[in-house]
């Protein structure tokens, strides 16, 4: 079984569908599942189409006949026109259940987490719906499935947790037998039965989930990259793609902002050890990059260097720290509370601070939230209010190689304070496989494309494709 996931890019118009066709004749392989993201910037689109309908602006309904004529406009280059009455019906009558929608939220004024979901979710069922009839017309029989169906999540509507047992058995018992099987990403539905979605980028976990459920052999992910870069090719010119990754390098560099891959894809395939391949749509002849459990010895210790801009640096600090057993559980509980992300953390020996990294739009709200959680303590002069830094950036170290050579912080720290670039925070998780320092965002450009250029002194041929 072969899984091959293509994301917005890759659907995008009729051109894109027809080099992911020519891919897919190429592939010999008994038995395929195909996953498929929605239309690249639909799903932007639906965002404003129900904030432009909950701000009763009726302009919504253009945008809705935009997006409809976008999908018409796909089928009629894809599928002959004698052939285009069928599908172009079931896609009006998807159309028309988003009008109402939106109509409802227009009228009645009320926007949910759980109407988001329904609308977002209408991007996957369209592009799973045309790609599968444009399978059929270029020789290609398949079955459409709704991803709803197999994966089984929590009402946490836009960035659900995925039930993995109900969704593994549902997957096996339930899928149709077919050699190629088409599915929509992104899309699930909670216990009770309404639509959720896997976050942004969620079609990459849909595809490594029924991965997983099927033991497949291989999973592909395309896109418009060349796989994964040593840096961002936006930040750094002499970027190039990896040849080969570890799982937990892949994660790291993906949490940390590689974005051609979906932090959580890797998970689901690190039990079964399944081999992920990252390929480019437009440039298949590329071997991409390979993230599997064993990947071939690399002189190479550091793999990779990545970026996370638009942070926040929260400070907690005071002599009524030290000592005090607990401060860190409360902390981190008051941002737990507010559902904010945190992505860094560094205390000092001393135990008198503790300084955490989230994104920059939720570092108020996280200041309040540690401010009221900690008031007491504020006001009797133990700890000073939390301090907020921005704009500031999170620029990490990636590399298994490290555990095994000394020196690589060192040299790191060093290049930057050579040219006069301040750390604000330093952090090495306990596997040695990341090294994490917080900058100030201005320095932050500048940074990367000295650390790249320490660590890869040998750089190929200036890579033609730019990070999505």
């Amino acid at each position: 079984m072969l899984v091959l996931k293509f994301g917005g890019t890759s659907v995008a118009n009729a051109g894109a569908i027809r080099q992911l066709i020519s891919i897919l004749r190429e592939k010999n392989n008994p038995k395929m599942l195909v996953v498929v993201s929605a239309m690249s910037k639909v799903t932007d689109l639906l965002i404003s189409l129900y904030q432009k309908a909950a701000a009763h602006d009726v302009t919504y309904l253009e945008l809705l006949s935009h997006l409809e004529s976008k999908h018409m406009e796909a089928i009629e280059e894809l599928v002959p026109m004698s052939q285009q009455i069928d599908i172009k019906g079931r896609i009006k009558m998807i159309f028309r259940e988003l009008e109402d929608l939106c109509r409802g939220i227009y009228l009645l004024d009320e926007l949910s987490d759980s109407t988001k979901a329904r609308v977002m979710a209408y991007g996957e069922r369209l592009s799973s719906a045309i790609v599968s009839v444009a399978f059929q017309h270029h020789g290609l029989p398949n079955v459409l499935v709704d991803s709803r169906d197999f994966i089984q999540t929590d009402n946490n509507y836009l960035n659900a947790k995925v039930n993995l047992k109900a969704t593994y058995a549902f997957m096996r018992d339930n899928l149709p037998q077919a050699d190629l099987l088409v599915a929509p990403g992104f899309i699930a539905r909670s216990g009770d039965g309404k639509t959720t979605v896997l976050g942004r980028g969620g079609s990459d976990y849909t595809a490594s989930l029924y991965a997983a459920a099927l033991n497949a052999d291989l999973l592909e992910i395309w896109s418009d990259v060349d796989g994964m870069y040593t840096t961002d090719p936006r930040k750094a010119a002499a970027a190039y793609s990896i040849e080969e990754l570890s799982y937990e390098e892949a994660m790291e560099l993906a949490y940390f902002g590689a974005k051609v891959l979906y932090p959580p894809t890797i998970a689901p395939l690190v039990a079964a050890k399944i081999p992920l391949v990252l390929k480019n749509t437009f440039n298949p002849s590329h071997k991409g990059t390979l993230i599997s459990a064993n990947p071939t010895p690399s002189p190479q210790n550091v793999k990779g260097i990545s970026c996370i801009d638009h942070i926040a640096v929260l400070t907690i600090s005071g002599s009524g720290m030290v000592g005090v057993p607990g401060v860190a559980m409360r902390l981190f509980k008051a941002v737990a509370l507010e559902c904010i992300n945190v992505y860094f953390i560094t205390q000092s020996s001393s135990e008198q601070s503790i300084t955490i990294g989230l994104a920059e739009a939720e570092g108020e709200k996280a200041a309040h939230a540690i401010n009221e959680e900690f008031a007491g303590d504020i006001e009797q002069g133990l700890l000073n209010p939390v301090s907020v830094e921005t704009p500031m950036s999170i620029v990490a170290i990636v590399g298994n190689g490290m555990v095994q050579q000394p020196g690589i912080a060192g040299k790191a720290f060093s290049l930057l304070g050579d040219h006069n670039i301040n750390i604000r925070a330093i952090a090495q998780g306990a596997t040695e496989r990341i090294i994490s320092v917080v900058l100030n965002t201005n320095d932050a450009h500048r940074a990367v494309n000295l650390l790249h250029d320490r660590f890869f002194l040998a750089v190929p041929e200036k890579p033609t494709a730019t990070l999505a």
